[in-house]
């Protein structure tokens, strides 16, 4: 039982975004070409993208709902980098463990 506790406390947090967060100072990072990780204040996302050939070389990010810049929905957001504009197919909650774990910085 003990064990079992350990494992549901160091387990790490996901869940698919169920609101819009307008985003006030993201620091994003990229995790190759199929997703970005974003840190805002004490909030953590992961978004997978479709097909983003840039995304795995630009050091530049956007995020934008809308053309609502820095706006982060369940759907219809996109990552805008240098020469792409890459289609959000999921967009989670994560918790700081999952950012680390996943190298976020």
């Amino acid at each position: 039982m003990a064990t079992l506790l350990s494992l549901a406390a160091n387990a790490a947090f996901a869940a698919p975004l169920d609101a819009c967060v307008d985003l006030a100072k993201p620091r994003i990072s990229r995790l190759g070409d199929k997703a970005v990780l974003i840190k805002d204040a004490d909030s953590f996302y992961r978004l997978n993208v479709k097909a983003c050939s840039d995304l795995g070389y630009t050091q530049q990010f956007r995020i934008s709902t809308d053309k609502q810049k820095g706006r982060l929905c369940p759907s219809g957001t996109r990552v805008l980098t240098n020469r792409d504009n890459c289609e959000v197919i999921l967009a989670e909650k994560i918790d700081e463990a999952a950012y680390q774990r996943h190298g976020g910085r």
